[in-house]
Order: structure tokens, then sequence, then C-alpha cells
């Protein structure tokens, strides 16, 4: 329901403009559309170029949209023109549907949570920066496995994890450890224009106050399509790591498709480092950037180093490529 949310708020953002055919549309196409007639256009193909196969009064169009659309999306329109070419213009939020209809308050809450994102107060868990761990790990594997935990228990997820805790498949007590799980219960409270100091003007809020800095968090993740994560490995070592489906093979089997991972850090020893990894069923690529020219010497001569490593892990490495930032 969140995706569908999602593309509902992202949609406003192209209200009103046109789009059109890739190419002149046959006569037959255009009999029952007549201009400000109103259509929707069901996606039955998204290519990687950006055009779409649309399925709109029955015949088939090729269109350019301004968004990523995806096969099955069902987009409200407006015929704008015939002539010299036919033309649409989107509506983002119209209710041409049901569920369109049922959802618009909710749309209307979290469009005016985006908006307004500026006004919302930081949470405990947003400004939560406590170490993962008390110091530097002997171990490595301790660093991956903190990593994993922050991002579990972050509260992105937390709907699917509160799922899997009623289906027996999460312990209670991970669920417990996400932001939303510690918040106040609210008393009951008469509804009011607003609910609290600085947050968006509605009537009432569907969630907890306290939850809307993660909320915005989880819709510009369905957004963006990228986890980012940001916080303290151990007192002095930040790092900023990001997470993302690589959506070029959004439509491949589940064994074919890539994840995208990229971790910027500053270290002691080589200053300023990014690492982008590919992980995929075949194996893993690495490529590494450094900002100082003899962290990237130091980086090339421990490379096979890295290789071999990484197969006592069992990992299957697919390339490893070092780069000084300045070349």
């Amino acid at each position: 329901m969140l995706n569908r949310l999602s593309d509902l708020v992202r949609l406003r953002a192209y209200a009103d403009l046109l789009v059109q055919p890739v190419g002149r549309a046959a006569a037959v196409s255009l009999a029952n559309l007549e201009v400000g007639s109103h259509v929707s256009a069901l996606i039955e193909l998204a290519r990687a170029d950006g055009t779409v196969r649309a399925n709109i009064d029955g015949h088939h169009f090729e269109l350019q949209l301004p968004f990523n659309a995806r096969a099955g999306d069902t987009i409200a329109m407006q015929v704008a023109a015939r002539e010299p070419q036919l033309r649409f213009m989107l509506e983002a939020g119209a209710d041409t549907a049901p569920q369109a209809a049922s959802l618009s308050e909710t749309a209307r809450f979290i469009t005016a949570l985006l908006a307004e994102s500026e006004k919302l107060p930081v949470t405990r868990a947003a400004a939560a920066g406590v170490p993962l761990l008390d110091a530097p790990p002997a171990d490595s594997r301790m660093i991956a496995h903190a990593l994993k935990s922050a991002l579990a228990d972050s509260g992105m997820f937390y709907e699917s994890h509160q799922a899997q805790w009623v289906a027996e498949e999460r312990p209670l007590a991970a669920l417990l450890r996400e932001p939303q799980a510690q918040l106040t219960p609210l008393e009951a409270e008469p509804k009011a224009e607003l609910t609290a100091a600085g947050t968006p003007l509605l009537k009432e809020l569907p969630v907890h106050r306290d939850a809307l800095t993660v909320v915005r968090q989880q819709l510009e993740t369905l957004e963006t399509q990228q986890m980012v994560w940001q916080g303290t490995l151990w007192p002095g070592q930040t790092i900023e790591w990001k997470v993302a489906e690589d959506q070029s093979h959004e439509n491949a089997p589940a064994a074919e498709r890539e994840w995208q991972s990229q971790l910027r850090l500053s270290m002691p020893r080589l200053g300023g480092i990014d690492a982008a990894l590919t992980v995929s069923s075949r194996g893993v690529r690495i490529n590494l950037r450094a900002t100082s020219a003899d962290s990237a010497a130091m980086l090339e001569d421990n490379r096979q180093s890295l290789r071999e490593g990484l197969t006592r892990a069992g990992v299957n490495t697919l390339g490893i490529g070092v780069v000084h930032a300045g070349s």
C-alpha cells in the first residue's frame, strides 16, 4: 500500500505536464479520445529507456513519461490535444479509481508531510548518534554484523517486521529494538487543526506524531529506491552507507538482480575512501576510490590480498578496481 501512496504523492509533482505518444497514433485509436476527456492508462510494459506501452481505452500507445513507471501502474490523464499530434495531460491525484478515492485523505497527509518536512522535530531515533561498536574490532565480521543490525533496527522496515512477528518469523525482542516500538502511547485527545507545534497542518494524524520523521524517511526511501544510513561505527569513525537495487534489472528474475552498496568513510591511515559494491548471485564487483594518491597505491598493492580474503570467506570476486579521486 505504501508503494501506491508514494506513487500518488510522486505524481503530484508532474500534474499538468504534457505527455505525447512516441510516434503518431492510428486514427482508430483516436475515435473516443475527445479533447478534455479523462482517461486511465494501464502500463503494460515499462522499458529501461523510460518509454512504456500503455493500454488506453483498449488501444496501445507508446508513451514517454517524465517519471519511472512500473508494469501494472494506472496513470490518470486528460486528453489535451488531438491535432497536430495527440497529447495527454497528467492528472496527479485524480479519483478515477475506487482505490484513489479511498486513499485520498492519506495521500493528502503524505503530501503535507513531504512538503513541510522542515517543520518536523528531530526525534530520538533520528538524532541517535551512539557508536555501533565501543572500539575497532579485531574481527571484521563484527563490523558487518553491527551494520546489518543498524539497518534492520532502524525502523525503516517496521511494518514488514510486524508481519514477520505475527507469522512467528521474527522474535518480539528484535521488534522492540526499533524506534516505533519505543514510542510512548498517545492518550485519546480531541481532533484539532494542529496536533502538535510544528507538525503539518492536518485535521488529524494517521500515525504517531513522534514517528513522523521515520515515516518521512520511509517515503523518501520508497521514492528514491535507495536506503541511506549515516552513523558512527566506533568513536571517531563515521560512515555513510547507501544501498539500492539496480533498477535496470527490475524485471529480471530474482536470481539475476543486482544490488548496489556504497560506503563512504574517512580512515586514520587511508583518509577518505569510497567503496562501491555491486552484489549479485554471481558474486561481487568492488570499486575503491581514494582521495590520497598514497592510499590508492596502498590499496592497489593489497588488491590481491583482498581478493584472497573474500575467497576464503566464500565470496566470488568478479573484479576489484582501485582509482585515485584526483585521477
